[in-house]
């Protein structure tokens, strides 16, 4: 197991407070994520992997990020559970993305989409602040 990144903890609690009411989870082997934000609308378990550096592509990041991207699609997808994975640089900078079924999708610090980074994948689309399938896909 590796050193658990309390400093990075601290950051993104600064982060998560400002969208809603966040829960902290005992370390514990094999933990699939750190806290949950919970509000009205929807709730977010939220894993964070701390990187050497933030700006990378996707796939790098899906590639790096593996087994923590697993733990969360251990979490049932819907329109009320956003699953987040969070990359923390080593000055504390922080990355958000949301692990859809089929890829992730980039944030903003307040949970929203950004459209111009994460183009809507197909057979979803934006309801409020989440992707949602609709139930029609292209075929490959």
């Amino acid at each position: 197991m590796s050193r658990h990144p309390l400093r990075a903890l601290d950051e993104a609690a600064k982060i998560a407070k400002k969208r809603g009411h966040v829960q902290f989870y005992e370390r514990v082997p094999g933990m699939i994520c750190d806290f949950t934000i919970t509000t009205p609308e929807y709730d977010a378990p939220v894993k964070i992997k701390r990187m050497p550096y933030l700006r990378c592509t996707i796939a790098w990041v899906e590639r790096t990020a593996a087994k923590e991207i697993a733990g969360l699609h251990l979490h049932p997808s819907s329109k009320e559970i956003s699953r987040e994975l969070w990359l923390c640089s080593p000055e504390y900078a922080f990355r958000f993305l949301r692990v859809c079924d089929t890829g992730l999708a980039e944030l903003g610090r307040d949970g929203q989409l950004l459209l111009q980074k994460s183009p809507v994948p197909a057979g979803y689309e934006i309801s409020g602040h989440l992707a949602r399938r609709t139930g029609h896909s292209r075929a490959r």
